[in-house]
């Protein structure tokens, strides 16, 4: 499986610090229910509820392609059922790859139109970057691409976490 070989080479080896903390959304396949998990028993359990998050049917892998399996059940892709979980009792920090509602995501410039569309509870944009982003979620592009990503999200969630005084930068450095 390609795309677990690249998330391994991300993932620490330690956890723990995502214990509780890192909520996952998943679909139980056959109940086409939600589920939040946010305890992983292992390493490998974290990466088999990552894995899960992102398996979309018939495209992850091919037809015939069984989805993880999570405590007995196979589990796909949470934007089926919850693609932005929100939480009443803990601060919840929403993040996409797309423009739209969500506290860190890209700033894309605002179009003649400004039209959104709401998909498995997340509000996007409507523009030509986000129909981008979309294909190339389904068809990745070079690592150089996702490494650029990479870093606008980092800035994106430095400058967000500084906003709302959840961290504070060394003086003098640059965002």
């Amino acid at each position: 499986m390609h795309n677990n070989a690249i998330v391994q080479g991300f993932l620490p080896q330690d956890i723990s610090p995502a214990q509780g903390r890192l909520f996952i959304s998943v679909t139980k396949r056959e109940e086409r229910t939600n589920r939040l998990i946010s305890q992983f028993s292992s390493r490998d359990d974290l990466l088999k509820c990552l894995m899960a998050s992102c398996f979309i049917p018939l495209y992850s892998m091919g037809y015939g392609t069984e989805p993880p399996i999570i405590d007995g059940q196979a589990c796909i892709d949470g934007g089926y059922t919850n693609n932005l979980p929100d939480f009443d009792d803990i601060r919840t920090i929403t993040v996409s790859p797309f423009s739209g509602n969500a506290e860190i995501s890209p700033a894309d410039a605002r179009n003649f139109f400004d039209w959104k569309m709401t998909v498995c509870n997340q509000t996007m944009n409507v523009n030509l970057k986000n129909i981008v982003r979309g294909a190339q979620a389904l068809f990745p592009p070079s690592r150089t691409v996702l490494q650029n990503y990479y870093d606008m999200g980092y800035k994106d969630t430095l400058k967000f976490l500084i906003k709302h005084d959840i961290v504070q930068r060394p003086t003098g450095t640059e965002v």
